[in-house]
């Protein structure tokens, strides 16, 4: 039989879990009507969300008003918003917080601040912040460099299917930054990233094909996906398929934009400014 005392802890997680479930419908609904462009509907479910405890709200909110989604913009309300959800925990909060101190942009720049908010973004679990703590530790900005933990960071990120990780951990076999060089490792990396269409993975690809990088080399297919990367506005690959071009014929050529036309992504990346980052 269960004791009272026991009872009423049974009772109080219950309800706890309970609250928490209705909090996570709540952004949700949230997040939905953004989706929906029903903005009027996303700023009650966020405040709703906020009132009761929920720091995401906050965040939600704040980013609405950073980027004038359904609203002016307002940098000021956002940040505010941002440092109140941070404050209760918020880990997209912390990580958004900290990438405006690490730029200086709508706050005085400051690398420490910057690296300690990505940082605990990062051990709350935060992909974004695993992947901004380690490139923070990289760097040595506004924190002791530490290549090894970086690279622990980034790959927890990459584990989470965080793009950006995944690129910093493929250019970090090839370069033997906090891990030993493999070409066949950096070369998975891209390959992932590549299959999602997005334009560093594509443009890496394009350059393991045009050196023999971990595979045969192949023009043909480095041109192609050059020629992918630059559609998706990479800033070297114009010049880098133009490169290539010049080493091959015209039926070459041809069949190089007939692989590109007919390749498509297994599914779009996630973009690097959303509201919901």
């Amino acid at each position: 039989m269960v004791a009272p005392k026991e009872r009423a802890d049974l009772f109080s997680h219950s309800l706890y879990q309970r609250l928490l479930a209705q909090l996570e419908t709540t952004i949700q609904t949230g997040l939905n009507a953004l989706d929906a462009q029903d903005f009027q509907t996303a700023v009650s479910e966020f405040q709703a969300a906020a009132e009761a405890g929920e720091a995401d709200g906050n965040f939600y909110l704040g980013r609405m008003l950073e980027l004038g989604v359904g609203t002016e913009p307002n940098a000021d309300q956002a940040v505010a918003l941002y440092q109140l959800a941070a404050e209760g925990g918020s880990a997209p909060a912390q990580n958004r917080l900290g990438l405006l101190y690490l730029e200086g942009v709508q706050v005085l720049q400051d690398y420490e601040e910057g690296a300690r908010f990505v940082c605990e973004a990062a051990d709350a679990g935060d992909d974004n912040g695993q992947f901004n703590c380690a490139l923070v530790l990289l760097e040595g900005r506004g924190v002791e460099a530490d290549a090894a933990k970086a690279i622990s960071y980034a790959e927890k990120a990459a584990d989470a299917g965080n793009i950006g990780a995944m690129n910093l951990l493929g250019q970090s076999y090839i370069t033997g930054t906090g891990v030993e060089a493999d070409d066949v490792k950096a070369l998975e990396y891209f390959q992932q990233t590549a299959s999602k269409g997005n334009p560093v993975g594509l443009f890496s690809l394009g350059q393991a094909y045009a050196i023999g990088i971990g595979l045969d080399k192949d023009l043909v297919k480095a041109h192609a996906f050059f020629n992918l990367a630059a559609s998706r506005r990479h800033p070297e690959a114009l010049e880098a398929r133009q490169t290539i071009e010049a080493e091959l014929n015209a039926a070459q050529v041809t069949e190089a934009q007939r692989f590109a036309r007919a390749w498509r992504p297994e599914e779009d990346a996630t973009p690097a400014e959303t509201v919901s980052e």
